[in-house]
């Protein structure tokens, strides 16, 4: 998806500083950026705002970040992350003029991403699709494959993980699926949820 630093900052209610440059993607992976793509430093286990220097070096057009700016364009924001939550959303936003309806949500315990691949190979046969890119299905991963869409893309097919209570909606809302899939209902990480609830029946 191509757009511009200042709809970034738009969109987040960041402040642009430097020059209002052309971005076309989302990445934050300085290791695999491309020339022209927002760099989003993730604060983790390590800093991402520490490899803001090796993404323009290896061609960032911007960054977002939540410390001071060491120079080019950047879109100062209070939380990089939530930040890249409301990109995500606002990208959903520009997208609905191509794809529609045609929005399909995949989760489950197991097999999301051999399914979602599979949806979108047997989709792609007849529209322009974009999928999540391996297994980016958290609030990281499931924003950028947003941004990462192509601009004439008819159909999205978005894999979403569960980590945590409140996860899967709040993916919902940035890629607000009409269709959902769901594979399994099983025990993976259902010690973060407290364990699966069965209702409806007595035994």
């Amino acid at each position: 998806m191509r757009f511009m630093a200042a709809d970034v900052a738009n969109a987040t209610g960041g402040a642009l500083v430097g020059q209002n440059a052309h971005l076309s993607g989302v990445s934050f992976d300085s290791r695999t950026i491309t020339p022209g793509q927002l760099f989003v430093p993730i604060v983790a286990e390590r800093d991402g705002h520490e490899f803001i220097e090796m993404a323009l070096k290896s061609g960032a057009g911007a960054y977002l970040t939540q410390r001071d700016p060491v120079g080019r364009s950047a879109i100062v924001v209070e939380d990089t992350l939530a930040a890249l939550l409301k990109l995500g959303a606002w990208a959903r936003g520009r997208l609905e003029a191509t794809v529609g309806g045609r929005v399909i949500g995949v989760t489950g315990s197991v097999g999301k991403t051999s399914t979602k691949d599979f949806i979108a190979a047997a989709l792609s046969s007849e529209l322009v699709v974009s999928a999540s890119e391996r297994s980016f299905n958290n609030d990281q991963g499931l924003p950028v494959t947003l941004l990462n869409a192509a601009d004439n893309a008819q159909v999205l097919v978005l894999e979403m993980g569960m980590r945590g209570l409140g996860e899967i909606a709040r993916l919902c809302v940035v890629g607000h699926p009409q269709i959902g899939v769901i594979t399994e209902v099983g025990d993976a990480h259902s010690e973060r949820v407290g364990g699966i609830c069965w209702f409806g029946g007595s035994n």
